[in-house]
Formats: C-alpha cells, structure tokens, sequence
C-alpha cells in the first residue's frame, strides 16, 4: 500500500538551566600610603591610590543537561491492500497411458561349471548275517603232514596284580617286663612276679647320692630290705641296689623274662 504523510516535527525541549556563576576574581593589592606630610600646617589630602588590577574571569561553568527529545510526530494510516486476483482453475489430469508389450525372452545363459563334489555320505548299516549252512559230510582223513619247524616262544604274559595284605597275625608272646621300686632309702628290693625269671637290673640314684652295689637276689620282696646274694646255679627272682644315702629319688629296677 502506500506510505502514509511524515507526521510533523516535534516541539523543542525546553533549554537547559543556565551553568552555575564562575568563583570571583581574587582582590588585586592595596596602593601603599602615601608619606606623611611634616606637622605643621595640614597638608592637602595624597592622591588616591592607584585601583588594583581586575581579577582572572572565574571558569566557565558547566553546561546544563540537554532538553529532552520533542515528541514523535504520530506514523501515517498504512495504505489499503490491493485486491488479489483470482486463482486459476487447475488442468484436468490426463489419461493413463496404455501399457507397453511384454519383451521377449532373453537367450538362456551357458551352463555354470560343476561345483566342488560333496562330502562322502555315512557308511550304511551292516547287512545281518546269512543263516549258517549246513555241515558238510566229513572227508576222508589225510595222510599226517610232515612236523612243522619249531614256532617261536609267545611273549610272557604281564604280571598278575598283588594280592590283599592279610589280617594281622596275633601278638607274639612278651618276652620280657620291667619291674620297679622306689622309696627314700639307701638300700631297695625289687622282685619278678613268680614263675618270670630275672635277665637284669639297674638303678636310677637321687640327687647327690652314689651306688655302691647293684646285684640279682633270691628271696627278693619289693621293700626296703636287700635280698639274698643266691649262690652258684641258684635262679634269683630280684634285684638289690645299694645307694650312699637316702633319698626319695632312688630307685630300682628289675628285668623279667618269660
């Protein structure tokens, strides 16, 4: 549409306030007094001194704020749209075209090589067993055939696995035991239970003390009283140690057999 008429020019602003008044000049120097005349008859009054010079203008003062922007004119009316034409009517659409003939065949192409041959297939089952036939008659017996050469020696045979650890036989008959006496004494007897004959003996002293005889006795109870020295082939059923001293760690000992 057409533009519409510039609006009109706004009003100025109103003019800023005037800048503040610059300082006052400082005040030029005093003229010196004249002489003073002699006494006497008064002298006619001295010429005024001279005025002092005009001070420097003070600094021109800073300009007041600009004015505000007159008011924008008011914007023209925006001119009327022109008419849009008509829109033209669409075509028809047109008719399916026929369709075309169906080629011919094209050639048939070579043959492609033969492919790889394929794995072998699984071996099939085993047939079942013909029935066995009849036993023939039996032939004449043949001459007997010359002996045939030694044959070599079959390998040996492995070795046949160990048999199961027996029971375990019962115990052996004792041979022998030990029979032992202690007492805080210098002199101890130790005997064989009866029927065990005596192998031999020991002792096993105190402290500080010594042995000063260890011999087989006949008679022997277990005690503090020496048995009897037995003499040539007697069979002794114990044993007596004689210590230096007293103690509660002597001891004796007797070895029985069977």
């Amino acid at each position: 549409g057409v533009t519409g008429a510039t609006g009109p020019t706004g009003i100025d602003g109103p003019t800023g306030p005037t800048g503040a008044t610059g300082a006052t000049g400082a005040t030029g120097p005093t003229g010196i007094d004249g002489p003073t005349g002699p006494t006497g008859a008064t002298g006619a009054t001295g010429a005024t001194g001279p005025t002092g010079a005009t001070g420097a203008n003070g600094p021109t003062g800073i300009d007041g704020p600009t004015g505000p922007t007159g008011v924008t004119g008011a914007t023209g009316p925006t001119g009327a749209t022109g008419v849009t034409g008509p829109t033209g009517p669409t075509g028809a659409t047109g008719a399916t075209g026929a369709t075309g003939a169906t080629g011919a065949t094209g050639a048939t192409g070579p043959t492609g090589i033969d492919g790889p041959t394929g794995p072998t297939g699984p071996t099939g089952a085993t047939g079942t067993t013909g029935p066995t036939g009849p036993t023939g008659a039996t032939g004449t017996t043949g001459p007997t055939g010359a002996t045939g050469a030694t044959g070599t020696n079959g390998t040996n045979g492995t070795n046949g696995t160990n048999g199961a650890t027996g029971a375990t036989g019962p115990a052996g008959p004792v041979t022998s035991t030990v029979q032992v006496h202690s007492a805080n004494s210098a002199t101890l007897t130790v005997a064989c239970p009866a029927g065990r004959a005596v192998l031999g003996g020991g002792a096993r002293r105190g402290t500080t003390q010594t042995i000063q005889a260890s011999f087989p006795v006949t008679g022997a109870v277990d005690g503090t009283a020496a048995g009897t020295t037995p003499t040539d082939n007697q069979a002794p059923n114990g044993w007596t140690v004689i210590f230096s001293a007293a103690n509660a760690g002597n001891a004796v000992f007797v070895v029985c057999g069977p």
